[in-house]
């Protein structure tokens, strides 16, 4: 089975220039985890999803630091990546601020187990569809649990 098999068409999209509020009301409306940025061509350019809303209003966890000589050394490079993202999403203001940039994607033409392989890694609770650079549609894990649903039902 191909991702085009089961990938939503319909797919509702939000523009870089919208607010965080605007993202968090439709997102709220239509009960969907993840919005696909797209330019007015069309062309996908980010993704934002729930947990992007959600990291913008936790508090950051501060890195460990070692004080050497007149500095500060972050004690883990990762503590200090992390706490650079958890501030840059806590400043946004616009969708192009708070975005993912260059999600996974997929293609049409991709096997379900392709699309299976990335979803399992975190943070991709969606994935674009992207032909030709061009957004098409969209597969969430409830596209492909609905899926598996249907050949257990199946098997049985």
């Amino acid at each position: 089975m191909l991702v085009k098999d089961i990938m939503t068409t319909d797919v509702i999209t939000i523009g870089p220039r919208a607010t965080i509020g605007e993202v968090a009301k439709l997102m709220r409306k239509h009960a969907i985890s993840g919005l696909p940025v797209i330019d007015a061509g069309g062309k996908l350019v980010g993704i934002v999803t729930e947990v992007d809303l959600i990291t913008r209003h936790a508090p950051p966890r501060q890195p460990q630091y070692i004080p050497l000589l007149w500095g500060l050394i972050p004690m883990r490079l990762d503590d200090y990546s992390t706490y650079k993202e958890q501030i840059r999403h806590i400043l946004a203001v616009f969708v192009e601020q708070l975005m993912t940039k260059e999600p996974a994607t997929v293609r049409p033409s991709d096997t379900l187990e392709h699309a299976a392989e990335l979803m399992i890694k975190p943070g991709h609770s969606s994935l674009p569809v992207v032909e030709k650079g061009k957004l098409v549609g969209i597969v969430t894990r409830t596209d492909l649990v609905q899926v598996i649903e249907e050949l257990e039902i199946g098997e049985e």
